[in-house]
């Protein structure tokens, strides 16, 4: 393999290629600490012209490539194999915003362009990128593309799916589909692009991609609002549903236990009302009109509290208020990191079958471990719920990892009962291709092993990833 290798560096150019063990260290894990591979060639192209040239040669040759972006993903997607025979080929150069064109609300960028410059960039042009992620300083545009990201606006703005426009693709065969100049209306057959996004980087590399842009944000509201249980928290969904559907950017569920999480380990964080009730909602309204949505907004709310569908609200009176409302969402994922281990799920389910998965996955999951160890947040109005279970300071490690596949067969087979998916948003990478397997109709999941080798014969490209 060496030879092979050797060979693939004297026909690049030396700056963009290293094989020096003391650069791979940040290339080879994830963000949570469960794998780590090897590699004995990082690749760090500047154009889509070099990752071409790179994967024409990789692909003659038999040499597995894995691609990187922000190295943000959650399920262990960008992580080389243990064996150190497949090349990691990083975006991270490729950071360019090629064009703007905020008339028509289009902007073009490399895919190692990190969301967070991407939005800034639209923000300058009085427009609006809507995709909102907690990883938004770290991750890339290819990277969101190839695992479909979804995040904190999907209930207004849709998946990433949804706002990009056009992309550009390098094949496994090193061919380039370059699809950039959007038409509105275009339907000549097959829309290309729909099959690399959401792929992992199993069936090409993304190196550009137009997005959607969208008018400023001229109006917004926001609060956060404490319930006593699920099922209000639904009701109350309804209620905002039918005065400000139009509006409604971001409902998002946390629970006593998340706020708790935060407030041991954030402590500049201020915690809302004393974190003295047992679910909380975060709701946002934004337009690009002015419509007093503050106000709206509140008397929904009043009207709320006197029918005692909601036990308190709060819509914050200062930037530093709101910031500390939002920590208690955007931050809950690190906490439970610091906090220590735990079995995370990331799932979507019918909204209405929400209270009936909660109850009957606690019931379940309690015979194994206290409930007070089980963490439920996400994203109400779209279904999608993180549903994470703690490791209890005294339980052994080796005992948590052995009752690891039992707790996910309980959620994951709940899930599937109650018409759900087990994989939301994350991806499916290296850790859900079991999963993929078992809840997949065998049609489905025998045309999408098709289309991969169809398109990737060899298996060069981000091998062990979606399919074994």
């Amino acid at each position: 393999m060496m030879k092979l290798i050797n060979l693939l560096k004297s026909k690049l150019d030396k700056d963009i290629w290293s094989d020096n063990k003391k650069d791979f260290d940040k290339y080879l894990v994830e963000p949570r600490g469960r794998f780590k591979g090897k590699t004995n060639l990082l690749l760090r192209p500047r154009t889509t012209k070099e990752v071409s040239t790179i994967v024409k040669i990789c692909n003659k040759y038999n040499l597995p490539l894995v691609p990187q972006g922000g190295r943000t993903g959650l399920a262990g997607g960008t992580v080389p194999s243990k064996k150190g025979d497949e090349l990691v080929l990083s975006l991270e150069r490729m950071n360019k915003i090629l064009s703007i064109e905020a008339s028509y609300y289009l902007m073009t960028v490399q895919a190692g362009c990190v969301l967070s410059k991407i939005k800034k960039a639209s923000e300058k042009k009085n427009c609006y990128f809507p995709l909102k992620l907690a990883s938004e300083g770290n991750c890339t545009i290819g990277g969101n593309i190839s695992t479909n990201a979804g995040g904190l606006a999907v209930l207004k703005y849709g998946m990433t799916r949804d706002l990009v426009a056009g992309i550009e693709v390098v094949l496994p065969n090193g061919d380039i589909i370059s699809n950039l100049k959007v038409l509105k209306k275009d339907n000549r057959a097959y829309d290309l692009k729909h099959l690399f996004i959401g792929a992992e980087g199993t069936l090409g590399i993304v190196t550009a991609a137009t997005i959607k842009l969208f008018p400023k944000i001229n109006d917004r509201a926001f609060s956060i609002v404490a319930l006593k249980n699920i099922n209000l928290a639904l009701k109350l969904l309804s209620i905002v549903n039918a005065e400000q559907q139009e509006n409604l950017s971001t409902y998002e569920l946390n629970t006593k236990r998340g706020l708790k999480l935060i407030e041991k380990h954030f402590k500049k964080v201020n915690i809302p009302f004393k974190n003295s009730y047992p679910f909380y909602v975060i709701i946002e309204l934004t337009s690009i009109k002015k419509e007093k949505l503050k106000s709206k907004l509140r008397s929904i709310l009043k009207i709320a509290l006197k029918k005692d569908i909601i036990l308190d609200f709060l819509l914050p009176s200062s930037l530093k208020q709101k910031n500390d409302i939002w920590s208690t969402r955007e931050l809950i994922s690190e906490a439970q990191k610091i906090d220590g281990p735990s079995i995370k799920h990331d799932i979507s389910l019918p909204i209405s079958k929400i209270p009936t998965f909660l109850k009957k996955a606690e019931m379940a999951i309690s015979k194994i471990i206290n409930r007070k160890y089980i963490l439920a947040f996400g994203h109400l109005a779209d279904g999608n719920l993180h549903y994470n279970i703690g490791k209890p300071k005294k339980l052994k490690e080796t005992e948590f990892k052995r009752i690891y596949n039992t707790i996910n067969g309980l959620v994951f087979d709940l899930v599937q009962k109650l018409g759900g998916s087990f994989s939301a948003e994350h991806g499916i990478g290296k850790i859900k291709m079991n999963e993929l397997k078992k809840y997949s109709k065998k049609e489905e999941l025998r045309l999408k092993r098709n289309i991969k080798y169809l398109i990737d014969p060899k298996k060069i490209m981000n091998p062990g990833k979606v399919f074994k």
